[in-house]
């Protein structure tokens, strides 16, 4: 039989999938699949020292014999928003980025802390809904800074130099 989680696993996925057709504007497909990227090794990276150190739990997984962190959060959920919360930003001043920082981290959170309480998808053990909250602003903001130097750098190095 199927569990509660792993039907909640589908449901997220599918509609992740449907942010990225219709939500995501593909002409900045290059800057996307590096915030993607990017995304996807920060929490990698960041996620499995939480996960070592045993400040959350999570007990049901993909790959539960490779992985103890949820990859799929870390690598398929996580990227996808921040890629859209990219794409909201991509325009706004500072402020109007740290606003959306703070608005998708607060609707990321709303979802994690019922998950938490109610299934086995993730468990809080020396971790807070708060907690969530503040990392995800920052990293977020992260993503939102690497792809500004990013663009940066590629018209900086873009430049030809001029013919004489």
């Amino acid at each position: 039989m199927i569990s509660t989680e792993y039907i909640i696993m589908v449901v997220f996925s599918l509609i992740n999938l449907l942010i990225l057709i219709f939500v995501i504007d593909w002409r900045y497909f290059r800057d996307w699949v590096v915030v993607l990227l990017f995304k996807g090794l920060l929490d990698f990276v960041w996620g499995s020292p939480v996960v070592s150190l045993k400040l959350i739990e999570y007990p049901v997984r993909l790959l539960p014999r490779y992985y103890d962190t949820c990859i799929y959060f870390e690598l398929w959920i996580f990227p996808v928003l921040c890629v859209w919360y990219n794409q909201v930003t991509r325009k706004r001043g500072l402020w109007g980025i740290v606003l959306y920082a703070v608005i998708f981290s607060a609707a990321m959170t709303a979802v994690e802390y019922p998950l938490e309480l109610y299934t086995d998808l993730i468990k809080y053990k020396d971790w807070t809904w708060f907690t969530t909250f503040y990392t995800l602003i920052i990293t977020f903001l992260m993503s939102r800074s690497f792809i500004a130097f990013f663009r940066w750098g590629c018209d900086y190095f873009d430049r030809k130099p001029k013919k004489i």
